[in-house]
């Protein structure tokens, strides 16, 4: 099958070191989507459960029984090979080495599974469109990758099955590996898609370089929940050490909303700008709000203008369209915004080429949109959906398959320098001669299987995999928000959401680059939001998560 044509990286970035989710990350907090009334994977069925209770040890095609074939597929001795083809989001040009890498999925998938891996390249910002010219124009697509925008918009179109019989039979190493983060997958009370997560909540700050923090003579605590003012004392120390030409936040364009870092909030399944639940909805309450009249927005628009006045953003930071990593690569920045959670300092240290500090801005929470940052569906044009939903289980079942998918072949692309307790686990290098400019294969999204089980890079070490776990098993009632699984269907106000979201896009990043006066910025804002219909969203909004709320008695 001929590849898509391959597309240099391009687009808007974020003001946040994260742009989408990073190798071993994800981004969260206000993903978008345009969703339904989901269901909350806690007082769902397991899918063992609902396979023992529905499917009654039926039959696969090869006489075995669902819960056999779950991790083991049907298997390719009937002689049946199915090719799937799978979207594989990209941030620039085709690996060079993904033939290599294909030829070897299907060594293993072809005998094991009766599956064909056909990898489809597909330049990440265009994921949307060009997945949903392939299926209306009946080009051949079995996994589609959902990136941020969430399921609503396609399954309204009719363009996605529905997943859930086949969760059922075929889901059980999907269902170990994503427990809570499921509900993501929801829309309008059916599976839809399959939420890529290592992480079941989410927690936020600020990573600074540790060499700038030594010189300083200021330390951060890893365990300990900073404050604005705490940050605002270590930008003037840097900012009256290093002057002019040296800033503290690396921050790009003027279409980034900073404020996923500022508070708690649930967006509901969809964005800030269709209504919140300040506080997550951690307390209780289940008032939806415009959040762009709370007086937390408007702290938070206060304090962007305080530090743009004071100099600790550069004077492009509303047009700059580096990535925040690459800024701070260049020495001239201090740090930037990302999530704090696991893994996530190594990650933010290895590509931003120095050792960097978190310091904790917002402690761990959950909330549905945080798990749908990245999802597998299966297009109704499928032809065979069973096979598909088998494979995809047995990537959650077979970690070797995961590493070749996000890093390449060993001892071609990688080494492994520490190997784990169980298959496919290690701590892992580049290969001998091979660096991040030149290895023939990375997917640095991160979005194949089991992410809590994969190999992981230097400096991770073996313990990442306690503290993964420990990470999600430890994940109190009083940290999920109490709609977890409700998501909110903009369809029947799409006319207002249209205009709302172009009203957004205009202003969030001004406020977030603290370009103008929210005195007289943050007035102008909400008027034109008024104008294009926010009330009516905010409305409906509340409307269907009473009846949610309602269900759930």
């Amino acid at each position: 099958m001929k590849k898509a044509t391959a597309l240099l990286l391009s687009g808007v970035m974020t003001c946040s070191l994260l742009a989408g989710c990073s190798s071993g990350a994800s981004s969260g907090g206000n993903s978008g989507s345009d969703g339904g009334d989901g269901k909350t994977a806690e007082t769902e069925k397991t899918a063992t459960q609902s396979a023992e209770e529905t499917a009654g040890g039926a039959q696969t095609e090869n006489g075995g029984s669902a819960d056999d074939s779950a991790s083991e597929g049907n298997g390719g001795a009937d002689g049946e090979i199915y090719e799937v083809v799978m979207a594989m989001p990209i941030l620039g040009a085709e690996p060079p080495g993904m033939q290599a890498v294909e030829d070897a999925i299907n060594a293993v998938t072809e005998p094991e599974i009766g599956v064909h891996l056909t990898m489809y390249p597909i330049f990440v910002n265009d994921l949307a469109s060009q997945q949903n010219l392939m299926i209306t124009s009946g080009d051949k697509l079995d996994l589609a990758m959902i990136f941020v925008t969430g399921v609503g918009t396609y399954v309204n179109k009719g363009a996605l099955l529905p997943l859930d019989d086949l969760y059922a039979q075929y889901g059980q190493d999907i269902e170990a590996a994503e427990g809570i983060a499921m509900a993501g997958g929801y829309f309008n009370g059916n599976l839809y898609a399959v939420p890529s997560e290592e992480k079941w909540a989410r927690s936020y700050g600020f990573y600074a370089r540790t060499d700038i923090l030594e010189e300083l003579g200021m330390s951060f605590d890893p365990d300990t929940i900073y404050t604005y003012d705490d940050l605002t004392e270590l930008f003037k120390a840097y900012k009256d050490k290093y002057g002019d030409g040296y800033y503290c936040i690396s921050g790009t364009n003027a279409t980034t909303d900073l404020f996923q870092y500022w508070d708690k909030y649930d967006t509901l399944g969809s964005t800030l700008a269709t209504g919140v639940l300040m506080g997550a909805g951690l307390d209780g309450d289940t008032t939806v709000t415009n959040v762009y009249t709370t007086d937390e927005y408007k702290a938070y628009a206060q304090k962007m203008y305080e530090w743009a006045q004071a100099g600790y953003f550069s004077p492009d930071a509303a047009t700059n369209t580096d990535a925040g990593t690459v800024q701070i690569q260049s020495g001239y920045y201090l740090g930037g915004f990302g999530g704090t959670e696991t893994d996530m300092q190594s990650n933010m240290s290895r590509d931003c080429g120095y050792d960097m500090t978190k310091i904790n801005l917002v402690d761990k929470y959950a909330t549905t949109s945080m798990y749908q940052t990245s999802m597998w569906a299966i297009p109704a044009t499928c032809e065979n959906p069973e096979k598909t939903f088998q494979f995809l289980n047995y990537l959650y079942a077979d970690n070797d398959l995961d590493n070749m998918l996000t890093y390449g072949l060993e001892g071609t692309s990688y080494e492994v320098v520490d190997a784990g307790e169980k298959k496919g686990q290690g701590v892992i290098r580049y290969a001998d001669g091979v660096d991040a400019a030149n290895t023939p294969y990375n997917m640095p999204l991160h979005v194949f299987g089991d992410k809590t089980s994969i190999s992981v890079f230097e400096p991770l070490t073996l313990d990442y995999y306690k503290v993964a776990e420990e990470w999600n098993s430890t994940i109190t009632d009083e940290q999920k928000s109490c709609t977890l699984g409700y998501v909110f269907d903009t369809s029947p106000v799409s006319t207002q959401k249209t205009a709302v979201d172009a009203v957004v896009s205009q202003y969030t990043g001004l406020v977030a680059c603290g370009t103008q006066d929210p005195e007289t910025l943050l007035p102008e804002f909400n008027q034109a939001l008024e104008a294009a219909g926010i009330n009516d969203i905010i409305e409906e909004n509340q409307r269907q998560l009473d009846e949610w709320l309602a269900a759930q008695k």
